[in-house]
């Protein structure tokens, strides 16, 4: 390489043009490539898309989808309200007389030694307190001498399980609590009920709870009752003055199932919408006609097709709904859904179980096998139907992360770039070695003309010799 072009011309400039020149035959390769990875990278955006409207339509399974309750409520906010999907509808008036309260004892401040605290053993004698609730409970609570406040409430906390009764401790005294609602007593007695500070304090006895819905007395021993009306849970937090009284409206919550059915529709027309422009064949007529990567693609035109006819069936499932049009939703000659809230609407007002059946419902199905041709084997299976169910059947054919056909391509893809790396790789080391051996013919042609031109300087040298003797 030391003397390549002095004689030649032929220098390492121009052995790279002809590298270049060489190299140029092996883009189809990385056209090739560049392809394929479009093209898998396409699928992964489809399987995307698919996945999104999986699981949109999952939304449209869930049967609360279609059957939840809206409460709102007029009046003082005294009480809350909850519904679930089995309550029924209506109008309910609810007054608050009386909040349910817990049995609650207060003793006295107890003395803590000189700079203690609560942790710091009181040194009090050997004995006990005792807790008595109502008629017949009772309770002991053993304390000595290396018992803290600390420690007796933790005692206390301790039977809880058996008592009823818990503690806590505010500003250095021991506070009672019952852990139920309602009329019950309690009494502190025992040989340290006075060295706790428990004597001649008496416990504020808790009250039930008294609410009227309509007109009608109730009275529970909580704030919290659900069993009054099915489906709903009422939460008291607050006394009615004489005259007021909350309204409480449950109705269909109609916002919950459009919201679902419109986030499908969106789904469904972006997955449809990228599939277009995976299939389109642009302007053939114009100069730099853009077409898409999966342009021609039969299993992308047989999703496409398929997905369309599922829109556009009007198989009731079971129901008196005609197809997903009977719900609103309307498929134009482009493939493009628009949905119609107002359709839905009604059919959620007058039958929302029948809305949600459409879109999913379970089936037992009873199957008889035979063993051994003797005995007859009953075995027993849940089937899921509806619309909603039979999509996500099909969209997982092809999503599948095990056997799906996008997962299939997808590695046929793989294998097709791992094989043009391979070929790469190859006519990659063809051209090295093309690229070594330019470079050792042309060394070589320059050695031979150095040599050539060395051995006639010296004929010429020899002969103007001859010449001068």
């Amino acid at each position: 390489m030391n003397v390549m072009g002095l004689y030649s011309g032929i220098d390492m400039s121009m052995v790279e043009q002809i590298m270049e020149a060489e190299r140029a035959r092996g883009a189809r390769f990385t056209q090739q490539k560049e392809k394929y990875t479009k093209s898998q990278n396409a699928w992964r955006d489809m399987n995307t898309r698919l996945d999104s409207l999986y699981k949109r339509l999952e939304d449209l399974q869930q049967p609360d989808t279609f059957n939840s309750k809206s409460v709102k409520m007029t009046g003082p906010s005294n009480v809350g309200v909850t519904a679930t999907s089995s309550a029924a509808t209506g109008h309910y008036r609810v007054q608050v007389q009386q909040l349910a309260t817990q049995t609650r004892l207060v003793g006295g401040k107890v003395n803590i030694p000189e700079d203690g605290d609560i942790r710091t053993a009181l040194g009090l004698t050997k004995g006990e307190i005792t807790l008595k609730i109502g008629e017949d409970k009772t309770e002991t609570i053993e304390i000595d001498e290396t018992d803290s406040l600390r420690s007796i409430s933790d005692k206390i906390n301790n039977s809880t399980a058996n008592s009823g009764i818990r503690s806590s401790i505010v500003d250095n005294r021991l506070i009672l609590t019952h852990t139920e609602y309602g009329e019950k007593t309690l009494v502190v007695g025992g040989s340290l009920a006075n060295d706790l500070r428990f004597d001649g304090v008496t416990a504020v006895i808790g009250q039930v709870s008294k609410f009227t819905i309509d007109g009608l007395s109730i009275t529970r021993y909580s704030n919290t009752i659900d069993d009054v009306i099915e489906g709903l849970t009422f939460n008291l937090t607050n006394v009615h003055n004489e005259n007021d009284s909350t309204v409480i409206s449950v109705t269909e919550n109609l916002d919950k199932a459009a919201e679902a059915l419109q986030k499908f529709v969106d789904q469904y027309n972006s997955t449809q919408s990228f599939i277009r422009s995976q299939l389109s064949v642009g302007d053939p007529s114009a100069e730099n006609n853009q077409t898409g990567m999966l342009t021609g693609d039969g299993t992308l035109m047989r999703l496409q097709s398929s997905l369309r006819s599922m829109m556009t069936s009007s198989k009731s499932h079971g129901t008196s709904i005609n197809g997903l049009q009977g719900l609103g939703v309307t498929i134009d000659r482009n493939g493009t859904a628009s949905f119609d809230r107002t359709v839905l609407d009604k059919q959620v007002r007058n039958n929302p179980d029948e809305v949600s059946r459409f879109f999913s419902s379970s089936e037992r199905i009873i199957e008889t096998i035979e063993d051994d041709e003797v005995n007859l084997v009953t075995n027993t299976r849940t089937e899921r139907k509806g619309f909603s169910q039979d999509m996500r059947t099909f969209v997982n054919q092809y999503i599948s992360s095990s056997n799906g056909i996008i997962k299939s391509r997808r590695d046929t893809f793989d294998r097709m770039i791992r094989d043009v790396n391979d070929r790469i790789t190859r006519f990659e080391e063809r051209l090295e070695m093309r690229r070594n051996r330019y470079i050792r013919q042309f060394t070589a042609l320059d050695t031979a003309m150095m040599r050539a031109e060395s051995q006639m300087n010296f004929m010429f040298s020899q002969l103007g010799m001859n010449q001068n003797n």
